[in-house]
C-alpha cells in the first residue's frame, strides 16, 4: 500500500468514526423526550447538551492536533540526528588520518586538538537544533569533561553548540583556571557518576521548583549568590532570591561505558556528560527527550575517549590549555 493510500484510509477511518461518533450523541438526546414533558425545561437541557457536545469535540480535536505535531516534530529532527551522526564519523575518521606522529611539536598537538573541539561544537549545534525544533524554545548545549587536580575531581566545559560558544567562552576558561567547579558541590552530577547508580539521566523542567537542586554555575553566573543546599521557597522569594541560572529546564545523560553481554568484567567509565536545557519551564519530554539524547551521548563516548587521550599527549608535549 502506498503512503497515500494508507494516509488516506487512516484519515477516512478518523473521519468515520467521528461522524458515527457525533450521531450517536445527537440520537442519545431522544431519551430525553421519554423523560421530560415541559419544553422550557427541554430547551433548556438541549442547550446545555449543545454546550457540552461542543465542548467536548474541540477538547478531542484540540488534543488530537497536539498530540499530531509533537508526533510530526520527532519526525522533523531525523536530519539534524542525522547531520550530528554525520559529524562524528568525521570526528573518527580525523583522529585516524591526523593524529600527529611520534615527536611532533606542541603546535602540531596543539592544532590537532583545537581542530577536534571545533568538530566537537559541530555535532553539539546539530543536537541543538533538534531540541530547539522539538521544544520550541531557546536552547543550550553542553559537553561536559572531568579533570583532576590535587586528589580532587573537577568537570569543565569542552564545547558548546556555537552560539552559547561566542557568550560563554571566556567564562568558561575562568571557572577552569579558577577550579570552580568540583564534582561533588553538584549533587546530579556526582549521583551519575556514582557506580552504584542506576539511573544514567536527570530531567527537570523546572529547576527552581527541584528540592535537591546545587550546582556550581550558580555562583559562576551570579558570584553573590550562595550554593542552595535547601528547597526554593517562598521566603527565598520575597528576600529577592532571584534565580540565578539562564536556564530553568535541564537534561542531562552520561556520556558512559558499562558492562554488556560480551564484557560482564568491563570496569565502567564516565567521562562526562551531555547537557541540554532551556530558559523555558516544562519543555522536555522524559519518555522521548532522553533517548534521544541517550543516543548521542553513547555515540560520543569513544570519540571523546580518544580526544582526551589526544589532549593529554598534548599536554606532555608542552601544550597550556589553560
Amino acid at each position: 500500500m502506498s503512503d497515500l493510500a494508507w494516509r488516506l484510509k487512516h484519515y477516512v477511518g478518523w473521519a468515520v468514526g467521528a461522524i458515527g461518533f457525533i450521531l450517536s450523541l445527537l440520537a442519545g438526546f431522544k431519551l430525553i423526550d421519554y423523560y421530560v414533558a415541559d419544553q422550557n425545561t427541554k430547551g433548556l437541557i438541549a442547550s446545555y447538551y449543545a454546550f457540552g457536545l461542543v465542548t467536548i469535540v474541540l477538547i478531542a480535536a484540540g488534543w488530537r492536533e497536539y498530540s499530531t505535531i509533537r508526533k510530526e516534530r520527532y519526525a522533523n529532527v531525523t536530519p539534524y540526528l542525522h547531520q550530528a551522526s554525520h559529524a562524528l564519523r568525521n570526528i573518527e575518521s580525523y583522529l585516524d588520518l591526523r593524529q600527529p606522529a611520534a615527536g611532533a611539536t606542541a603546535n602540531e598537538h596543539e592544532q590537532y586538538v583545537s581542530h577536534l573541539r571545533t568538530m566537537f561544537r559541530e555535532v553539539l549545534d546539530q543536537i541543538n537544533l533538534a531540541f530547539v525544533s522539538l521544544t520550541s524554545t531557546y536552547c543550550r548545549t553542553a559537553i561536559k569533561l572531568t579533570y583532576e587536580r590535587e586528589g580532587q575531581l573537577y568537570f569543565y566545559t569542552l564545547a558548546r553548540d556555537s552560539g552559547s560558544e561566542q557568550k560563554l567562552r571566556d567564562r568558561d576558561r575562568q571557572r577552569v583556571r579558577n577550579n570552580h567547579d568540583p564534582m561533588n558541590r553538584n549533587r546530579q552530577f556526582t549521583r551519575l557518576f556514582s557506580a552504584d547508580e542506576d539511573c544514567w539521566h536527570f530531567v527537570s523542567n523546572d529547576l527552581t521548583r527541584e528540592p535537591d537542586f546545587s550546582t556550581t554555575s550558580m555562583t559562576a553566573y551570579n558570584p553573590d549568590y550562595h550554593l542552595r543546599v535547601e528547597p526554593a521557597g517562598f521566603f527565598q522569594r520575597i528576600r529577592g532570591n532571584k534565580w540565578p541560572l539562564p536556564y530553568k529546564s535541564t537534561m542531562t545523560c552520561a556520556i558512559r561505558q558499562g558492562t554488556f553481554d560480551r564484557a560482564d568484567d568491563v570496569e565502567q567509565l564516565v567521562l562526562g556528560f551531555l547537557t541540554i536545557d532551556s530558559e523555558s519551564r516544562g519543555v522536555f519530554v522524559d519518555r522521548w527527550d532522553v533517548q534521544i539524547a541517550f543516543a548521542m551521548a553513547d555515540a560520543l563516548f569513544h570519540p571523546l575517549r580518544r580526544f582526551v587521550i589526544a589532549q593529554n599527549n598534548a599536554a606532555q608535549a608542552g601544550v597550556d590549555f589553560s
